[in-house]
């Protein structure tokens, strides 16, 4: 089982996300608990009401619990598992909502849980909540005797080569959005660094598909897609470090490069 989330405040984005029937077969809300809300929507505002009486700005969680596509749970299982992981962040009793999403036979579950503790009115801190991700899905695959997933870090992960980094929540849905999937956007590029020399071949393979060279503000290199998106390059080169990325392009003149915000205010001129 494969479990990722994090805190979050743009519940308007969500709260499509979550009732979208065109990337679903199927969307069924499973639960609604400790809210006077009856609809998605309406449990964004009623929690974002609740956390205007603190300062916390992400004042909801979300999680997404995600077994193999032949792995299916009872309403029981899934009930445990959403109880366990809830337990397992410091979210017990806090308002939540669940939502059921069937897409090309494979059922996953989202869960939306407020992080404030009402009656201390203070948001729950959320630390190492990558680890307690893994190690909840490795208790749920012993407990209902699924095939365990190799943990990515932290105290729960499995010993040999570390696997791919996933695409974070943020990037699936973008992906979602524009049509580029950021698994094959990955592989592509990856496939193109071991094909180059040089950081001057390399920059030549990514703009004759499309994708731009630029530098950002943050990370040494990026590189913006066909849709005007933003992306790390080294976190789409799979198995390098900053530092390898940075000696490997050491032919590119990087003052030279467009900056990331000029080159995506060119994009949506």
């Amino acid at each position: 089982m494969i479990i990722n989330g994090g805190s979050r405040s743009n519940g308007a984005f969500f709260a499509q996300h979550l009732t979208n029937g065109e990337h679903n077969e199927r969307v069924r809300l499973c639960e609604m608990r400790n809210l006077a809300a009856e609809t998605i929507p309406d449990a964004f505002r009623e929690m974002a009401a609740v956390a205007m009486g603190t300062l916390c700005k992400n004042y909801f969680y979300h999680a997404n619990l995600n077994p193999r596509a032949d792995e299916l749970l009872t309403d029981q299982q899934w009930e445990t598992a959403v109880n366990t992981l809830e337990t397992n962040l410091a979210f017990s009793g806090h308002a939540r909502f669940v939502v059921e999403h069937r897409k090309e036979g494979r059922t996953h579950r989202h869960v939306i849980w407020s992080r404030i503790d009402v009656r201390a009115m203070r948001a729950v801190p959320m630390t190492d909540d990558y680890e307690k991700h893994q190690a909840t899905a490795r208790e749920l695959e012993k407990q209902f005797e699924l095939e365990r997933v190799k943990s990515v870090h932290g105290r729960t992960r499995a010993s040999g080569p570390r696997p791919s980094r996933r695409p974070q929540t943020r990037e699936s849905f973008r992906g979602q959005k524009s049509g580029i999937d950021p698994w094959q956007m990955k592989q592509t590029i990856t496939d193109f660094y071991r094909a180059s020399n040089s950081g001057a071949a390399f920059a030549a393979l990514l703009d004759a598909q499309g994708y731009t060279l630029v530098r950002g503000d943050r990370a040494d290199f990026c590189i913006m897609d066909k849709a005007g998106h933003l992306h790390s390059l080294a976190r789409r080169i799979d198995g390098i470090k900053t530092e390898a990325l940075r000696e490997f392009m050491k032919d590119i003149d990087r003052a030279s490069l467009p900056r990331a915000a000029s080159a995506r205010l060119s994009a949506d001129s």
